[in-house]
């Protein structure tokens, strides 16, 4: 028997809660000076304004940059809320798929990112005004056309981008590689539920600071394929992936046994979402996240609540 993956998670959430400890540190939010030999330092967001005047929005990879891996969870209920308003928009309306989910295509205007860090660390822009930043600078706002979020009144709203305005895609998925649902990794059919499941790894990602799955975690120790690896995982959080899901995967039989046990010869080690998020959130949050994530990461396609749905979830309305 091969001690798999679950063995090694296990050790690695231990080892996450005493880096968790170490993380309830008070913050330093004053900001870097620029040194810029190195473009990876943040400036203050006038700063940044006055030095980068083109820049037509930001990201959500630009507020983790800003804020740190893990942001706050009310934060992370307003892009929920705004991704899925855009979903609903493509599913329902479009009949179409993102197909590409992840931080980066997630925006927001240069004024609301400024809104939300000074929010959410206290730095006021004024303690680094320059004489050109603030009266020289006029945001640049979104290009509609290319977007596909309808227009409703929040006062900071995140837009989901369509990815084929940017770049031609031939695969109309292109998840990161461990953003894939399940139907992806055993080759089953996709339609736009595997949308939901890449925003509930993202979700997870900008909640915690860290990836749900790992696909190349311990390949190399235990000699595993990365798909091994992934759906070992998977198994351990999630359940066994249904029958008829291996059945409808054209690549199923390479790591199923027609009983839909791995051919692979592993101890799984089972924890559950919400074991996971004690260790990164704090307790009241737990039940309604997890509860909220568990909808978007179901085994089958079809178990997926739809996004018009999760809009009414209690999770975006506490």
């Amino acid at each position: 028997m091969l001690s798999g993956p679950g063995k090694t998670l296990v050790h690695k959430l231990k080892s996450s809660l005493s880096a968790l400890i170490r993380g309830k540190q008070t913050p330093n939010y004053d900001w870097p000076q620029p040194i810029f030999s190195r473009p990876e330092e943040y400036l203050p967001c006038d700063v940044w304004d006055s030095q980068n005047p083109a820049e037509r929005y930001a990201s959500a990879g630009d507020l983790c940059a800003h804020l740190g891996d893990q942001l706050p969870v009310p934060l992370v209920k307003l892009i929920a809320r705004d991704v899925l308003q855009g979903l609903k928009y493509l599913h329902e309306i479009r009949g179409s798929t993102h197909g590409d989910i992840n931080p980066d295509c997630i925006l927001l205007s240069p004024r609301d990112m400024k809104s939300i860090i000074t929010q959410f660390t206290g730095d006021s822009l004024s303690h680094h005004s320059t004489s050109s930043s603030t009266t020289a600078f006029h945001p640049h706002y979104f290009d509609y056309d290319t977007l596909v979020s309808p227009g409703y009144g929040s006062p900071v709203v995140f837009r989901l981008c369509y990815p084929t305005v940017d770049r031609p895609r031939h695969d109309p998925f292109c998840d990161s590689y461990g953003m894939r649902p399940p139907e992806a990794i055993v080759g089953a059919p996709r339609s736009t539920s595997s949308d939901l499941w890449t925003l509930g790894c993202v979700l997870y990602e900008l909640l915690t600071g860290d990836s749900l799955f790992d696909p190349f975690f311990q390949t190399v120790e235990l000699g595993l394929a990365p798909e091994e690896s992934h759906l070992i995982q998977i198994i351990e959080m999630v359940g066994e992936l249904p029958l008829d899901l291996l059945e409808s995967g054209k690549y199923a039989k390479k790591w199923f046994n027609e009983d839909g046990t791995l051919r692979l010869e592993t101890t799984y080690y089972p924890v559950t979402l919400e074991e996971v998020l004690k260790m990164r959130l704090e307790e009241c949050d737990v039940p309604e996240t997890a509860d909220f994530l568990s909808s978007l990461l179901k085994l089958r396609p079809q178990d997926r609540t739809k996004a018009m749905d999760l809009l009414n979830h209690p999770w975006l309305k506490h």
